[in-house]
Formats: structure tokens, sequence, C-alpha cells
């Protein structure tokens, strides 16, 4: 009998000996993961069986207990007879339970700088930080580091470095976002999107996900209590900005970086700052020599000094500079030098007020000045894009060329320095180097050249928006408007890629969004947010969609489109509603009916603003009001011959009229609906009109009929996605078995339909209609 084995008892897993261990020595749990450097929550799923122990813990557990790692007995699952003697082949293996899915572990760093030199001082202020967190971890309060200095001094680069080289000190995670606090794209990021997405990566669900801003920051304090997670918050603009994003858990570090000083972040939230300042000129050098060689740098001392010199000492000047360099083994680096002195452009050094240094736009000018006409046309023609990432499409739409040829252009320009490459097939801009772009595209391409550029990349977007949302909504109706020549949209070949393709697109289509409303071009700012309806829908974005809406409104009043106000109306109504926001809903659904009426608008636009105003009646129980409402949007809509309208509108007439007591104008109204083919399959809507008429057959006492409707409308609602629409099919379902005295059946699905209501959190059943 071993060490790990009672006599007569069952096999004991090597969590149940850590923990009998630990507790007849009197350690908490807390104090050994002090002592073991991993993580409390962790040491506790060890512990109860939820995850499986290694050798590495086993070594380090036993060394902190003060005991013989044989007695915490093999580490793998028990059960076998090598680590079960008393088990015979009479003896039945007991089964080990299945465990449950694992708790996603996001890994979100961008990869670390290739060369990096320096920063000892601000390296060993950062590894602080996690000695500080040790001694307080099941005690204190969140670590936050602010790295704060001038653009282009490294903060992104220290940062990035030193996330990667503690990494594994986080088995938890580490999230990261790019804040875009400061640059020349627009506004930066909200907080509310940088949670949606730290959620999702944390493995919140996509329809729990709570509208406002504070309850996603307190369900990210939640998700982050017991687990030990890196946050590095990139560029971000100002305390405000931070603030939602900080975990309340001990186990946690913050590190922000930012061109401000973040003195909110110091005197209210405790944290620390590191000032970084242009490297040294030792170390600067010493970039220099890791960069074009140390025999290059060491033949010329004296030129390298002064490179550094004319370079600021800045990291990113000194990289582009010493690229050049390298183009050209030949050069003499005094020879650079001599080219540094005379140019005469003025792109000051960055600093925090006005973000300029001549001798950066100089050394930006070496790289440009070497492009053969094509790249050089692309550097400056890509700059133009307000969003952060570019792409073969992106790049295709902007420069009018195939993607091909666009995916070969940002190679070589990722080559050469002038673009990074984010990811696979991702590529963006230093801030700076932008600048300096945006500033060669206005002097050397005409206005109509760089007005034509962005043309064709909002209509991209609007066309891939426009061909997911007929994906995603089969039967809905596209954005009109005539395409510039030289666009290839994207296309699609299911649901699932056109989903993919605005989830990775998403950031950059809010970005377009809010250019367009700035620059004064109303159809991009009001069509791509239309365009998106379906997804916004779909994927619970209700903060983006909302968003993106009143920037459609206050753009549209400036349209010359008659149309174009009284859609994106009936889309801020939609959105509110969605949102939970049903007074402000009304208001805007009622101002659009107002403007149909003035004849503002077209028949398919009215129907949109009867039936998303008469949904939001049926919500607060108004259906004689929504009847009211949706009998003229009948009629227009077989007026017009747009079946998808007619059997929205015949759905949403059947709800009513059920709701009213009418059940045989309800089934008639309902099987009409079913009965219809709108262009394609709309799961969404037939399960809607199945719903509504396995009520009726159940309030008729057609039972066997009912649960046939209320089982097929489950399914629909279950592969749409749609929380709400479930948890009213399951209650429905219930109450069709209780009434065939199936009482346990009916229990079981009521306790499925309260989880669902409970995973979807705020998810009405609104915004399904987009057929204007």
């Amino acid at each position: 009998m071993t060490a790990h084995q009672e006599v007569g008892a069952g096999p004991v897993t090597f969590g149940e000996r850590l923990r009998r261990l630990r507790e007849e020595r009197g350690v908490s749990l807390a104090g050994l993961a002090r002592a073991t450097n991993y993580s409390k929550s962790y040491l506790s799923r060890v512990e109860t069986g939820r995850r499986h122990g290694t050798q590495a813990l086993a070594a380090a557990c036993a060394g902190a207990l003060g005991v013989d790692a044989a007695l915490l007995g093999p580490v793998g699952a028990p059960g076998n007879a090598e680590d079960n003697p008393v088990a015979t082949p009479s003896t039945p293996p007991t089964p080990t339970p299945t465990p449950p899915p694992p708790v996603p572990v996001p890994m979100q760093l961008p990869p670390a700088p290739g060369v990096f030199t320096g920063r000892e001082a601000a390296l060993a202020e950062l590894d602080s930080a996690l000695s500080a967190a040790r001694s307080r971890w099941g005690e204190g309060g969140p670590r936050v580091w602010v790295v704060d200095g001038m653009g282009g001094v490294g903060k992104t680069a220290l940062a990035v470095h030193w996330a990667h080289r503690v990494r594994d000190r986080f088995p938890d995670g580490v999230l990261f976002s790019d804040l875009a606090g400061h640059g020349d794209s627009g506004q930066p990021r909200e907080p509310g999107e940088v949670l949606d997405s730290f959620l999702r990566a944390l493995g919140a669900d996509p329809g729990a996900i709570p509208p406002g801003l504070a309850d996603r920051s307190a369900l990210l304090r939640t998700l982050l209590a017991e687990r030990r997670v890196l946050l590095v918050l990139d560029n971000a603009a100002a305390p405000a900005q931070v603030r939602p994003l900080l975990p309340g858990a001990p186990g946690c570090v913050v590190l922000v970086t930012s061109r401000t000083r973040m003195a909110g972040l110091v005197v209210r939230d405790g944290a620390r700052r590191v000032t970084l300042a242009p490297l040294p000129e030792r170390r600067a050098v010493e970039l220099l020599r890791r960069t074009l060689g140390a025999e290059r740098v060491d033949a010329e001392p004296a030129a390298a000094e002064e490179l550094v010199r004319l370079c600021g000492r800045l990291p990113l000047a000194l990289l582009v500079a010493a690229e050049r360099a390298a183009a050209r083994p030949g050069q003499l680096l005094s020879r650079v030098n001599e080219e540094l002195r005379s140019g005469r452009d003025r792109l000051r050094v960055l600093a925090a007020a006005d973000d300029g240094d001549s001798a950066l736009r100089v050394v930006f000018s070496w790289s440009y000045r070497a492009l053969a006409p094509e790249p050089a046309r692309a550097f400056r023609l890509l700059a133009l894009h307000p969003g952060a990432a570019l792409t073969g499409g992106t790049a295709a739409a902007l420069l009018g060329t195939t993607a091909g040829n666009a995916r070969e252009l940002l190679d070589l320009l990722a080559d050469v320095h002038l673009l990074e490459v984010e990811a696979p097939e991702r590529f963006r801009f230093h801030a700076l180097l932008q600048v300096y772009a945006r500033e060669l595209a206005e002097t050397q391409d005409s206005p109509r050249d760089r007005a034509a550029a962005l043309d064709r990349l909002f209509d991209w977007y609007r066309q891939g928006a426009d061909a997911a949302g007929r994906l995603l909504e089969p039967g809905g109706r596209p954005v009109t408007g005539a395409s510039p020549p030289g666009v290839r949209p994207p296309a699609f070949a299911s649901v699932e890629e056109a989903v993919a393709w605005c989830e990775a697109h998403l950031a950059d289509l809010l970005s377009v969004v809010r250019y367009a409303a700035l620059a004064g071009r109303p159809p991009a700012a009001w069509q791509l947010p239309f365009a998106l309806w379906s997804f916004f829908h779909l994927r619970h974005y209700r903060a983006q969609w909302l968003n993106a809406a009143r920037i459609a409104v206050a753009a549209a009043a400036d349209s010359p489109d008659p149309r174009a106000l009284t859609v994106s109306l009936v889309l801020l109504g939609t959105a509110q509603s969605h949102a939970g926001r049903p007074v402000e809903a009304e208001i805007h659904l009622r101002r659009a009916l107002e403007r149909c009426a003035d004849g503002a608008a077209d028949p398919a636009s009215e129907c949109a603003a009867r039936n998303n105003l008469a949904e939001l009646m049926l919500r607060q129980g108004r259906s004689a009001e929504a009847l009211e409402l949706l009998d003229p949007a009948l009629a227009l809509g077989r007026a017009i011959g747009y079946r998808w309208v007619e059997r929205v509108t015949l759905t949403n007439l059947g709800e009513a009229s059920l709701r009213v007591g009418r059940l045989a104008e309800a089934e008639r109204l309902l099987l009409e609906a079913l009965a219809l083919r709108a262009g394609g399959a709309d799961g969404r809507t037939e399960g809607l009109a199945l719903l509504h008429l396995g009520t009726v057959h159940r309030a008729l006492g057609r039972l066997p009929q009912a649960v046939g409707c209320l089982r097929r409308s489950l399914e629909l609602h279950r592969a749409a996605g749609d929380h709400r629409a479930q948890g009213c099919a399951l209650e429905q379902l219930g109450h069709a078995f209780a009434a065939l005295g199936r009482r346990g059946d009916a229990v079981a699905l009521w306790r499925q339909a309260r989880e669902v209501a409970a995973e979807a959190g705020d998810v009405r059943r609104t915004g399904y209609w987009s057929g204007t």
C-alpha cells in the first residue's frame, strides 16, 4: 500500500492528497499560492479535481510544505493499477468524470519587438510590480503601472517586451488593447467597446454582455476575481478611458502606456509611473550596432554618435535610419549624416504638445524617396485610411487595384519599415509615419484623387456590410447607391464567413463611420450603420449599434436624400429599444413616421418604422395600438410586392391579434406568414411565427400541434442565437406539457427558460427588422 492510498478507500486524486497535506500543516490556500507562485484559483481547481496537476506543481508544493514529493503521489488521474494496488481485475475502474469546459486563457500580445536594447531601469521597476503583487496577492488591490513619455520613445515596445518576458507568471492569460488615445485617425476607443472585446475573450456569452459601461466594468471585475491576468492597455488618452478597464482582482497587474502623465490614475487609483526619456547615447549607439552590425558602426564611431544625436536618440527614428543605412552597405555613415543635416522638412521630434520633429521627417523621407512610383503612391494613399488596420481588400479599394497587387505593395512597404505587420495579412501605420504620408498626399495627390480613394474605401466597406447583412437576414433590402469604379467588394460563402468579416473589421468600420461624419460625407456616415443593422443585432453589439445610429442621424440631416434621415431615425429608435431605452426609442420611431406622412420616405421605410414601433408597443402590452400601426404596413408591403416585408408584418399582426384574444385571426395571419417565401431562409421570422402559432394552438386546446410548433420554433431560435425567443419558446412548451399532464417535463423546461433568460441578460427581441 502506498502513501497516497488508504485501505478500503477508493482511489485518491492528486488534488485530494495536496489538500490533506496542506491542511495537516495548517497552510491556507492563499499561503500556498504565495509560496509557490501559482494563483489561488488555479490551486483551488487542482484540489477540487477541475484541473490536473503537473510534476512542476508537485515539486513546488512539496517544497513549500516541507514534505517529500512522493507523499503527493502521481499527478495523473487516479484509477489505474499502477496508482491503485488495491484494484484487482474484478474491480471495475472508477470512471473519471468529464471535466468542465476549459476556461478561456486569452493571449493577446502582439509580437515582441525584433530589436530591443536598454531600458534596464524601467524593466527593473516593472519587475518590482510582480514582487509587490506576489506579496499582496490575496490581500491587496490591483497593481497599476503607467509607462509615459513622448511619441516614438518606445513605450509600446517596452510594454510588449516586458509582457512577453513575464507572461508565464499569469497562467490565466494576457489581455491587450490599443486604446487609440493619440493618433490622427479619429477618437480614442470607447471603454465600452474595449470591455466588450475583453469580456468575449474571457469567455462571456455575447448575449449576456450588458449594454451599460458600469455593468460591463462590473462583469469584467467578476470574471477576473479569481484569476491572475496581465492587462496591457496601450496608447491611452486619459484616466477616464482606463478606469473602467481596471480589475478588482489582487492577482492582476495592469500596464498602461500613454503620452500623458495619467496623473488621475496615480492620485486616485494608486498607479505607479515609469517615465521614458530618449535612450542614453551609449544605448542608442548599441541599438545601431545591433541593427547595422558592430563592424560598420565601430568603423565610424564619431559618425555613429552624430547620427544618434540627429535622430534625437528616439528608438523609432534610429530604427528607420538604420534600415535605410543597411540598404546602402557601401555608404559611409558620415554621408548619411550629411543628408540628415541638409533636410528641409520640418517634422519635429514628437513632444507632448505638438507631435513634431524635423529629424523624423528627414528619416522618413529617406525610405520614401527610395520607393518606385507605384509603392510611393500606395504609401501616400494608404495613409488616408481612417482606421487602424490595412488588409489586401482595404488597400485594393484605396488604390483602385486588385487585392493581389495590393498585398504585394503592403509587403514591400513593410519590408522597408514604412508599415508594421500587425498580424498575418494585416498591416498598420505608425502614427508618425501616417502623419508624414498624409502630408505627402496633400502635396502630391490632387483633391480629386484623394476623394476618389476614400470613396472607393467607403464603398468597399458598405458593399461588404451589405453582403454580410443579406446572409444574416435573407430577404432584407440592401443599401442603395451607385458604386465607384475599381471597387471589388468582399464575397462570403456562408453566414460564418460574413460574421467573421464583420468581427475582424468592426473597429475600422466604426472608425470609417466617425470619419465620414466629420469629413462631411453623409452617404457613408448613414449607409454603413444601416448595412450593419443585422450584424449589430445578431452579435449583441448594443453600444456600437447605438453610437453608429446616432452618428447616422446627425449625418443624414445634411444628406440631400430625403430617405436618409427617415431610415436613420428608424435605425436609432430600434437600437435604443434594443438597448432598453423605450422612451427615446418611441420618440425617434414616431419622428420617422411623421416624415413618412410628409412624403420623406419610400413605402419600405414606412413599413420598417411601423413594424419596429409596433414591436416596442407589444413588449409594453399596448397591443391595440400595435394593431393600428400594422394594418397599414401590411397594405404597403403588399402594394410594393416586397414579400419579406409582408411576412414580417403578418408575423407581428399575428402576435398582436393573439394578445388581444383574437385567436382565429391570429392563426390565419400566422399561417399566411409561414406560407410565404421571402427570398431565402429567414429562421428568425419563421421561428417567431411558429412560437405565436404554437401559443394559439395551446390556447385552443390543440396540444400536440402546439408541441410540434414550439419545438420547431426552439430549434430555429437556437440556430439564430436569439436568447429571448428561446426563453419564450421554452416557457410556452412547458405550459403545453403541463396541460398534457407531464408536470416533470414542464418544470424542467421552465428551469431551462430561466437559465436562458439569465444568460441573455438584457437581450430583448427587437431589431430583427431592417428591410428598408
